[in-house]
């Protein structure tokens, strides 16, 4: 179907096939490169599937094609698709990394040359990001696609879907995702919760601080694991001092809807929220300026603060998503006098999972506490 001939100092690839209206020419530096590419059409042929460089290059000349940037602004203002609200920056990361790009020029040349861009020494980003701007990318072209095939006719493969499995890791394992697995020691805690007291520490001049609202954050995520934003944005009513738990409104629900769950709280915590709940209206956090506006950098600010705290308190390698972490082990530690006290699917309930698997992924369980049962 394939052949490839050297034409001076390139080398020509020629594509004949029954799926191709006329053949397909495009000439490379590398001979490497060219049997490469030949192989992968091939490939993609014999499944009875034409690329759309192909599809483009062999029909003759069409209406122009749009730009990425365009399509990716219809894409997010489709009043049929619910773009998540996190989404969006990967997209405006998407469209400056493509200036200019027209659709016909989203080849599985250009996304594998995309992919390259990402792993040089410049940016190394991690696999899991690499994951996210592609996804981001997959998703665009597929709403094109769907978009623009006129009725009764087979939509253009997305080539982004075609991408081997694997694409995003590094064939030296030099970067790797990084699966967090720490927690926070009972002598961890004691040193947080001191440097929240204003105890100073002897090689500081200062304390850290004395912020009565902050330790009480602090005390809410670790003893119930909810997501920083869920937290500062918690208003009084939401607290059910009569049944002893928070009507949280998520927002990790499916493209950013809203994803309403009820964390129960353990007797301290409780009285701490019902102490300082008492004559408060509105917000139980000053942190946060009630407009959405403000999210991103109320978030930004506490999550700065986090980070101050845990070097002030000499615990290395902890971020505040690290509480939920510890929550979430709490949760699956915690026993009564009947045994342990929720199972698997209520802890994911308390946690806002809908897949087990989550809370797999959370289970930062220390080998020395499972030894302790066997003594």
């Amino acid at each position: 179907m394939s052949s490839v001939q050297k034409r001076g100092n390139k080398f020509q690839l020629r594509v004949k096939h029954h799926l191709l209206e006329k053949p397909f020419f495009h000439t490379f530096d590398d001979e490497a490169e060219a049997n490469n590419y030949a192989k992968t059409l091939d490939a993609w042929l014999e499944r009875g599937v034409v690329p759309i460089e192909l599809l483009e290059a062999t029909q003759g000349p069409g209406p122009t094609s749009p730009l990425l940037l365009e399509v990716m602004r219809n894409y997010e203002n489709d009043p049929n698709t619910r773009v998540a609200p996190t989404e969006r920056p990967t997209l405006t990361l998407l469209a400056s990394e493509l200036p200019g790009v027209r659709m016909s020029g989203i080849t599985f040349q250009r996304v594998n040359q995309l992919i390259e861009g990402y792993k040089t020494r410049e940016k190394k980003m991690a696999p899991g990001t690499i994951r996210k701007r592609v996804g981001a990318l997959s998703k665009v072209v597929a709403w094109y696609h769907r978009s623009t095939t006129k009725e009764g006719q087979q939509p253009p493969v997305n080539v982004v879907t075609l991408l081997p499995r694997g694409y995003s890791q590094y064939a030296d394992g030099s970067v790797r995702d990084i699966a967090r697995d720490v927690r926070m020691s009972a002598d961890d805690e004691t040193a947080v919760r001191a440097a929240l007291a204003g105890v100073k520490r002897p090689d500081k001049e200062r304390p850290w601080g004395d912020d009565s609202a902050f330790d009480l954050l602090f005390s809410l995520i670790i003893d119930t694991g909810l997501r920083l934003r869920e937290a500062y944005r918690l208003r009084v009513d939401q607290l059910d001092v009569a049944r002893g738990l928070l009507r949280i409104e998520g927002s990790k629900g499916h493209h950013g809807a809203a994803k309403p769950r009820a964390v129960p709280l353990k007797r301290e915590l409780r009285a701490k929220l019902v102490e300082w709940c008492d004559g408060r209206t509105g917000l139980i956090f000053p942190f946060w300026d009630g407009t959405p506006a403000d999210l991103a950098t109320c978030t930004s600010r506490l999550s700065a603060r986090f980070r101050s705290l845990f070097a002030y308190a000499m615990v290395p390698n902890f971020t505040e998503h690290d509480l939920r972490h510890e929550a979430c082990c709490r949760w699956m530690t915690l026993k009564g006098d009947r045994g342990w006290i929720f199972n698997e699917i209520e802890i994911c309930k308390i946690m806002g999972w809908t897949d087990t698997k989550m809370m797999l992924r959370y289970a930062s369980l220390r080998g020395e506490d499972l030894a302790d049962r066997l003594l």
